[in-house]
């Protein structure tokens, strides 16, 4: 999924048939959609609303990171280049966030926001824009009246069950392309660096990896990624290129540092809470077996801090025992027993007299597909997004009775490793 992100960046600059900046083209809607509309599709909410009910804190970041700046060497004529962190993570663990949450720059100098974690992520910055510059506008959750960001979903309307869902443009393209020069930061204009990954497309090929803006006027600008919000928010401060106060490179390393471990460490602490699986008595001598997908039932007031896995990740049961999954992020159980695994998101050519491919959600991936209640290890079985923002719910059960190993995954985090097994021992 990671690397068809990136190879999408790259096919729209070919496609496109330019070098410099370019912003996707599309109609704003009469309107923006209305919230039943948006809950037909499962991955409409969850995929850009992840842990909606939690408040952001990305104020605390702003806090931290101002208070620990060292003074910068005086600015050049030119302004400074500094870099900032989006995401970090080790192993399956994973800290959702900007490092640091809050930077403080002089006017002239340009910010540059580097992907550091395999989970992809967007740098959005969204004030002011008028409703007529977004792609299906919708109201930021936990933002300022009038605040307004592009919807993930193109249109939530006309999601229908079994068919692929298309992205937004707006939240999958950059407005400005790899390799271009910085774009300048302007109040009441949409910049967006698009989808951010690490993976190459190919050999050779470029990787949209990094996005760049220019500041040169003094104020506080918000910014978001478009695929965990809200959690996953920071500021910029601009201050007048004069002062004296702007850290450097040195002391903003380590405050991205210092907030991206007290992340992790609380992820580590999840971990060894999630590591024996509960079990209830069930009927005619079969046990309920219950595993988690993800962490947020241990983590409850910090939805930065993610593993992304199951807890435990093997389970061993008897023949005729059910598992229930349950989950309080945006994760799938996934069986497939014929080769290949489903992509989550798949590339069709761009419709006629537009230049960017349209990118839409796997429609084996984000429908559920249960052919029994009772498990058959020849079938393809998917809970789809299970969580707070699914209409199927937080949990998913599904009953074993035939002895055996079977390996399952989350549809959504399979690359980054999140996987596990039901061994079924006979009765």
């Amino acid at each position: 999924m990671r690397k068809l992100f990136s190879f999408l960046v790259v096919s729209a600059v070919m496609l496109a048939g330019c070098g410099g900046t370019t912003a996707p083209a599309s109609s704003p809607p009469a309107s923006a959609p209305a919230s039943s509309a948006a809950a037909k599709a499962p991955l409409a909410a969850s995929a850009q609303a992840s842990a909606a009910a939690k408040p952001s804190a990305a104020a605390s970041g702003a806090a931290a990171g101002a208070a620990s700046a060292k003074p910068a060497a005086s600015a050049s004529a030119g302004g400074r280049n500094v870099t900032a962190l989006v995401g970090t993570d080790q192993d399956t663990r994973q800290a959702i966030g900007f490092f640091p949450g809050s930077i403080r720059v002089r006017a002239g100098d340009t910010v540059t926001w580097k992907i550091n974690s395999g989970e992809i992520h967007t740098v959005s910055f969204y004030q002011g824009v008028p409703t007529s510059a977004l792609t299906t506008p919708v109201p930021l959750k936990d933002g300022e009246a009038g605040d307004m960001v592009p919807y993930f979903i193109a249109d939530p309307a006309s999601a229908k069950p079994g068919t692929d869902v298309k992205i937004n443009p707006q939240v999958v393209f950059p407005t400005r392309m790899p390799g271009a020069p910085a774009e300048t930061y302007e109040k009441g204009k949409f910049f967006s660096s698009g989808v951010l990954s690490k993976n190459p497309p190919a050999p050779n090929q470029p990787v949209n990896d990094t996005f760049q803006l220019t500041f040169s006027t003094p104020g506080t600008y918000k910014y978001v990624c478009l695929i965990h919000l809200p959690p996953m928010a920071g500021t910029v401060e601009v201050v007048p290129a004069t002062a004296t106060d702007a850290p450097d490179q040195a002391a903003i390393t380590a405050q991205a540092q210092k907030e991206s471990k007290a992340l992790l460490d609380l992820v580590a602490k999840a971990e060894d809470q999630g590591k024996q699986a509960r079990s209830e008595l069930g009927p005619n001598g079969t046990n309920f077996v219950f595993v988690k997908a993800g962490n947020n039932d241990f983590i409850s007031a910090e939805d930065r801090a993610q593993a992304f896995a199951f807890f435990p990740k093997d389970v061993t049961v008897k023949a005729g025992d059910t598992v229930v999954w349950g989950s309080a992020f945006f994760h799938s159980v996934t069986f497939n027993p014929t080769p290949p695994d489903p992509e989550f998101l798949v590339m069709k050519p761009p419709p006629s007299g537009q230049p960017l491919p349209e990118v839409s959600l796997n429609s084996k991936v984000i429908w559920p597909s249960k052919p029994a209640p009772t498990y058959d290890p020849t079938k393809y079985y998917n809970s789809a997004d299970i969580g707070p923002f699914s209409a199927g719910g937080f949990s998913w059960a599904l009953t074993f009775d035939k002895p055996g190993t079977y390996s399952y995954f989350c549809a959504f985090h399979r690359e980054l490793g999140m996987k596990g097994s039901i061994i079924v021992q006979p009765k």
